[in-house]
This record gives structure tokens, C-alpha cells and sequence, in this order.
């Protein structure tokens, strides 16, 4: 059982170090786009305002990778559990 929690500690780890950088990340986003408002609106790519890029286009690609990332990792760590429970 002492491995369990091992296990389990490492991935409360694992998923405070992902989630915690990426709440950061999301409010820094708008936090940028909130301060600096009157540079970001300025700013066009492709006929977009930088403003709509970065909360309304970019925000979701980056969400999916990170999420289709995490899940693998997360279902890694599930695995381990199992193997362990099972082997005892």
C-alpha cells in the first residue's frame, strides 16, 4: 500500500504541476490583454485583432494539446496503480 500512496502522490504532483502553470498562463492572458489593451487592439494577424488570437484562438489549441497530453500521462500513472494492486 506504501507504494500506492507513492504513486498517487506522484501524480497529485503531476497534475498540480500541470494545472497550476496553465491557470497562470490562461490569467496572464487576459490579464495581458486587459493591461495592455490599448497595444494588443493595435495588433493584427491575418485580419484578427491580437485579442481575439489570444483569447478566443489560440487559448483552445494550446487547452486540447495539453489536455490530450495529460490524460496520457495520467492513464500511465492509472496503469501503475493497477499493475501494483494487482500484483499484490
Amino acid at each position: 500500500m506504501d507504494q500506492i500512496e507513492r504513486i498517487r502522490t506522484r501524480q497529485l504532483k503531476f497534475a498540480l504541476g500541470i494545472g497550476i502553470p496553465y491557470f497562470a498562463f490562461v490569467i496572464g492572458i487576459f490579464l495581458l490583454v486587459y493591461l495592455a489593451s490599448a497595444t494588443v487592439t493595435q495588433i493584427s494577424i491575418m485580419g484578427f485583432p491580437l485579442h481575439y488570437w489570444l483569447v478566443a484562438i489560440a487559448i483552445y489549441p494550446i487547452t486540447w494539446v495539453l489536455f490530450i497530453w495529460y490524460v496520457g500521462k495520467a492513464n500511465a500513472i492509472e496503469d501503475e496503480i493497477a499493475e501494483t494492486v494487482g500484483g499484490e
